[in-house]
């Protein structure tokens, strides 16, 4: 609703934004939507005994996909998800919230395709009003993360590292930095790959609330040695069923989506992207379909 909304937006930057959604305003504006060159189906239901199944088919181009997920949310806190790909990759995530409060713990383990084992992760995620910490481990890659933010009125100052055990050394850091006010949001962000050369970036991003019914939003983007990226976009709700969204960026990639609630319990998704630079050539373009069906 139109009050929630609003709500929302004026409750911008008195929490502390967790290190992963710094951004996350822009960035969902910028890329969710906008999924081309396959056609997703998606059903999800639930039981009478609280069990969610989630089957999901993927065409892309000649290749045919798909994945069953089953979850169910146990009394005290604690939720299990098990899921089965046709490449034949399980996985499976025990997560527990009642441990303390503003504390979620994460188990997380995926089989490989020549290992029983390919990914066994633990996760602490804690977060209070003015600052969010998460840590975590890979068991089996010997990969350590841990990301930190905390609020200051309406800023948001945040970083996080990772740290590869195995090779004793730091593989990752990123700092960020957001500034919130009632209808926009300004963000800017360093990260560097330390095994890449030349893979420092510089990111920054601007979201801006026009109304109840529209979004706009740019980022730009520098690495080193490479040309300066540039996206904008916008969202416009014809009304509460209908959403339309188009960006453009620097590569001269024009992107649309067109979502509609066709039924009470049915979600249609289209998405184009056109290479304006290359508009003969009928291969440089790209459409997608989404249908998400939650009886």
């Amino acid at each position: 609703s139109h009050r929630s909304q609003t709500s929302q937006t004026a409750s911008m930057g008195k929490t502390a934004t967790a290190f992963k959604d710094i951004g996350k305003l822009c960035s969902d504006l910028l890329s969710k939507d906008y999924k081309v060159g396959k056609n997703t189906v998606e059903v999800k239901s639930k039981t009478a005994n609280g069990v969610t199944f989630t089957p999901l088919a993927t065409k892309s181009g000649d290749s045919i996909s798909g994945s069953l997920a089953t979850k169910y949310v146990f009394p005290g806190g604690v939720s299990a998800e098990a899921t089965v790909a046709t490449s034949g990759i399980v996985s499976s995530t025990i997560e527990a919230t009642g441990l303390a409060k503003g504390l979620t713990v994460t188990l997380d383990c995926e089989t490989g395709k020549t290992s029983l084992l390919a990914s066994g992760k633990a996760t602490l995620d804690y977060k209070q009003e003015a600052f969010t910490g998460k840590c975590s481990y890979d068991y089996c890659k010997g990969d350590a993360a841990a990301a930190v933010s905390g609020a200051y009125g309406p800023l948001t100052l945040g970083g996080s590292a990772d740290y590869s055990v195995s090779k004793a050394t730091m593989t990752k850091y990123a700092a960020a930095m957001q500034f919130d006010a009632s209808d926009f949001a300004i963000t800017t962000k360093l990260s560097e790959a330390l095994a890449k050369a030349d893979s420092k970036v510089y990111e920054g991003s601007y979201f801006h609330k026009v109304s109840s019914a529209m979004q706009v939003g740019t980022e730009i983007k520098k690495a080193q040695n490479k040309d300066v990226g540039l996206a904008f976009g916008c969202m416009y709700k014809l009304d509460k069923d209908t959403t339309v969204k188009g960006k453009v960026d620097a590569d001269g990639i024009l992107s649309t989506s067109y979502k509609q609630k066709i039924s009470p319990i049915t979600t249609l998704t289209l998405a184009a992207t056109v290479d304006t630079a290359s508009l003969s050539e009928s291969s440089k373009h790209k459409f997608g379909m989404a249908l998400n069906i939650t009886p």
